[in-house]
């Protein structure tokens, strides 16, 4: 029969290790939500720049003047840029997910 000391160490380190995953779990939910808001940004963005790019293209078409489809173009790069940025937080967000799934 285990002695009274052993169940109450035990007992201790099954508390610990419960806190220490709550704690790490919160820090990867923490991680995800800053993540989520990351990609938001990072789609409004897109969005907005794809507008202005409209915007511009219709400008060069109304006024026949090739600087607003120089400064589209330099737009659409941009919205490249930043949706090759999405993509890459996307894969860290499934990497976290995954995590906190496997915890």
């Amino acid at each position: 029969m285990p002695d009274r000391n052993t169940t109450c160490t035990l007992k201790n380190q099954r508390k610990k290790l419960k806190q220490n995953n709550q704690t790490k779990r919160g820090r990867l939910s923490d991680q995800i939500e800053e993540l989520k808001k990351k990609k938001a940004r990072l789609q409004q963005d897109i969005s907005s720049l794809k507008a202005s790019a409209d915007i511009l293209l219709t400008k060069a078409e109304t006024k026949h003047a090739i600087k607003y489809v120089t400064k589209a173009n330099s737009l659409h790069r941009t919205v490249k840029e930043k949706a090759d940025e999405v993509k890459t937080v996307e894969l860290q967000l499934d990497e976290l997910l995954l995590q906190l799934w496997n915890n």
